[in-house]
């Protein structure tokens, strides 16, 4: 009893305020070694669902998931996860597709809108990515020099970056946290020290240089889609001529840039074969689709043999299509919704907010690093065009972990929101 009553004493002094606290400095920690291995992910998602539960019990209402006005997106989207395990052809594969990712990923977006209360806490989390690009990036650079990873001694991967992740993909984790990392130049402008653009390019460069040598066309994508989306839609004004710039620069890259992403080599992709494989098996099963991650058996009923592709890719590498597959047009829809529909809830919320800051040159950055993290959320649905399986853990938990953080911020700057605005105005 002696012991319960120390707990509930200690309990009763602690503070929602100083819960949030240790759930934001968790959270970054959390982000901030990410990818350099599981027991980091798994005491920065244990640690931080166990805050979380803590900050909810000390007062909900004051929460931001509270006053939230997009809980229906999430409402419907997890509604239909669990009526496509239902109604899937293969029950026990689509079990496992969501068993795991409930806390690994499916929580991330609700402990990440919690994190945001004021401009301080953007800073920390944009520190926290700007300080992950950068230590991944130095391991890049020695395994460029010296042909193996600080962390894990792996090899080069043909000649490809893998950093301490052990594959290429790390072109994709970087590609999503570097909109974000980029906030660093806005805070070393902010301080107004005169080295602070020598600060930017010592903590961005080793970043840049593995998302660049990584040799990830879906990384590129990304970040691709989320700076020139940014720069044409977001940060005012908008103007009818930019919109060119994305097809001058695709055409570009296609004559110019290196062979892996050269026109011959883009006709030449497996993901064709993989791509045509999922559009038939939404042939088969239009409506509800055929289960949750269910691509590889769905393939197998019908006989589709993986020629191109290796047999072993059990999904379609990109979500889209895979939400094609899976769900039917029935998921499809949904997906769409949830994704893009908050999305352009964010946008909506961030656009007239970030006009209203730039023009009256308010010392106040808030909006302008909230945008950041919208373009890191986009640069995660840009990778989707072509990389992983949804179901993908680590990937699923940094995209939705900037979608949290998007949000909570939208959520805690409502008071001084302007009215909603279209993309041209």
């Amino acid at each position: 009893m002696k012991y319960i009553e120390i707990i509930r004493s200690k309990w009763n002094e602690t503070s929602q305020d100083q819960i949030h606290t240790a759930l934001v400095n968790t959270f970054c920690f959390y982000m901030l070694f990410f990818s350099f291995g599981r027991i980091f992910i798994q005491i920065g998602q244990i640690g931080s669902i166990i805050l979380l539960a803590a900050y909810y019990a000390k007062g909900f209402n004051t929460t931001n998931l509270s006053k939230f006005g997009g809980k229906k997106f999430f409402a419907i989207f997890f509604a239909y996860l669990i009526l496509n395990v239902v109604l899937s052809q293969w029950p026990a594969t689509s079990i496992r597709a969501i068993s795991s990712n409930w806390w690994k990923a499916f929580l991330i977006p609700f402990i990440a809108m919690e994190l945001v209360t004021s401009e301080r806490d953007l800073k920390k989390l944009i520190m926290a990515f700007a300080g992950a690009g950068f230590l991944q990036g130095l391991d890049g650079i020695w395994q460029s020099i010296s042909g193996f990873d600080l962390i894990h001694g792996t090899a080069i991967y043909e000649d490809r970056l893998t950093g301490s992740m052990k594959t290429p993909r790390v072109g994709n984790y970087m590609a999503i946290i570097l909109p974000a990392a980029f906030g660093i130049c806005y805070i070393a402008k902010q301080q107004g020290p005169k080295w602070g653009k020598l600060v930017c390019c010592a903590l961005l460069t080793p970043a840049v240089f593995l998302w660049i040598f990584s040799l990830t066309r879906s990384g590129y994508a990304g970040v691709a889609i989320a700076l020139f989306t940014l720069w044409a839609f977001v940060w005012p004004p908008f103007r009818l001529y930019k919109l060119a710039l994305p097809v001058a620069g695709v055409v570009s890259l296609i004559i110019l840039g290196p062979s892996r992403i050269s026109f011959e080599r883009l006709m030449q992709n497996p993901r064709w074969e993989i791509w045509s494989f999922s559009l038939k098996i939404f042939e088969e099963f239009p409506i509800f689709g055929a289960g949750l991650k269910t691509y590889a058996p769905a393939r197998d009923m019908l006989g589709l043999k993986q020629v191109v592709a290796s047999a072993e890719i059990p999904h379609p590498h990109n979500m889209y299509l895979q939400f094609l597959s899976d769900g039917g047009i029935i998921g499809f829809t949904i997906c769409m919704l949830f994704l893009f529909g908050l999305l352009y809830y964010a946008f909506a919320i961030i656009r007239p907010n970030i006009k209203y800051e730039i023009q009256e040159q308010s010392s106040a950055y808030y909006w302008r690093y909230t945008a950041l993290f919208w373009g890191s959320y986009l640069a995660y649905l840009g990778t989707g065009i072509s990389a992983h399986d949804f179901f993908r853990p680590w990937w699923l938990a940094i995209g939705m972990a900037m979608l949290g953080i998007t949000l909570g911020a939208c959520t805690a700057g409502a008071s001084k929101a302007a009215p909603r605005t279209s993309f041209t105005s």
